[in-house]
């Protein structure tokens, strides 16, 4: 063999091992928010989000143009049509959890990576089984900060934002902590007893809310809390048990449809202590899951209705100053106030 062709074939075998290890290097491992061990590309360029909230981490560590395809219920959050409209041009790949899920469509978006919700861990399973498609999980249930910072970690690892994944949970973390200490020395006696009432886009106002860290930091009491047993944070509670709870204050979830209004004037409500003191307030509240936005503001928003004189800020500055952080949009709180009638305070 000439010496040309050693060399030759020499080149070929040094140009193969570099390529199979440059293919070696474009993967990276990660563990998600539910402890699985993931490889994924280390530069992603097209994602599909099957969970509200990751879609909204997304947006919010600028990745929103690398989502190809989302659920339904990502396309139909409120704060996602305001903050980011783009997302209206994705994909819509339907939602496993009303059943209309479309592996078809995920297939033909051809995406690095699926984002899914804790819960979802098995379908998260199902996919890479049957597609091959790599799956991240978030977390199952957020009973502290921790656990919802572990989804910004995650997120931010995966596409590559980390320094703006750090950026913000330090935000949300300060914020909260601020809230928390401003509201630390309140007494028992001086913590409001309150209930909060309706689900997005529902008249009924007997689902109270059973989650109660918000309510918790802001310096009140959650009459509903109940311990969490997976699916709806809600419970259906009688006119008879709201009336025994009798709440200083009541807590309209802000994409309910109810209308303070009509609570006042019904004479079921009209005998209660917070209605006699018109302490009703629309307040702000979450599509579904946790907003990273809504997850600051809407204890900034229960501190200054139940602490007004602790907490001299200005809700309306502070809210904005939030929204602007997290999606880089500002005059969202004018907005959103004035489209779901959100109380000024």
């Amino acid at each position: 063999m000439s010496f040309t062709k050693c060399a030759a074939l020499l080149l070929l075998l040094v140009l193969f091992i570099s390529g199979s290890n440059a293919q070696e290097m474009e993967k990276v491992n990660v563990t998600d928010c539910m402890g699985r061990n993931m490889t994924v590309p280390a530069e992603v360029d097209r994602v599909v989000s099957l969970n509200a909230d990751a879609t909204r981490i997304l947006v919010s560590l600028g990745s929103g143009d690398k989502i190809v395809g989302v659920d339904s219920y990502s396309l139909k959050c409120p704060i996602l049509k305001q903050a980011y409209t783009q997302l209206q041009n994705a994909t819509d790949v339907g939602s496993h959890i009303s059943g209309t899920l479309s592996m078809e469509a995920l297939a033909s978006l051809k995406p690095d990576v699926i984002f899914l919700g804790g819960s979802s861990k098995d379908l998260a399973e199902k996919i890479q089984s049957e597609l091959g498609i790599p799956c991240i999980c978030t977390y199952f249930y957020v009973k502290n900060v921790s656990d919802f910072l572990c989804a910004y970690e995650v997120i931010g690892n995966v596409m590559g934002r980390q320094e703006k994944s750090q950026e913000i949970q330090e935000y949300i973390q300060g914020e909260i902590e601020g809230i928390t200490n401003l509201c630390a020395g309140i007494s028992e006696q001086e913590r409001p007893k309150v209930i909060m009432i309706g689900v997005p886009l529902d008249n009924d106002p007997f689902k109270v809310a059973t989650v109660s860290s918000a309510v918790d930091w802001a310096g009140g009491v959650n009459l509903g809390a109940d311990a969490y047993k997976g699916g709806s944070p809600s419970k259906t509670v009688t006119i008879e048990q709201i009336a025994q709870w009798d709440p200083d204050m009541i807590l309209v979830n802000g994409l309910a449809r109810i209308n303070i209004i009509d609570i006042q004037n019904d004479p079921n409500w009209m005998q209660l202590r917070a209605v006699k003191e018109s302490k009703v307030y629309k307040i702000y509240s979450g599509m579904v899951g946790y907003d990273p936005a809504i997850f600051v503001v809407q204890p900034l928003n229960l501190a200054k209705i139940m602490h007004p004189d602790k907490c001299t800020f200005d809700f309306e500055t502070e809210a904005d100053q939030v929204f602007e952080k997290i999606y880089g949009v500002t005059g969202l709180h004018s907005v959103f106030q004035a489209q779901y009638g959100i109380s000024k305070i």
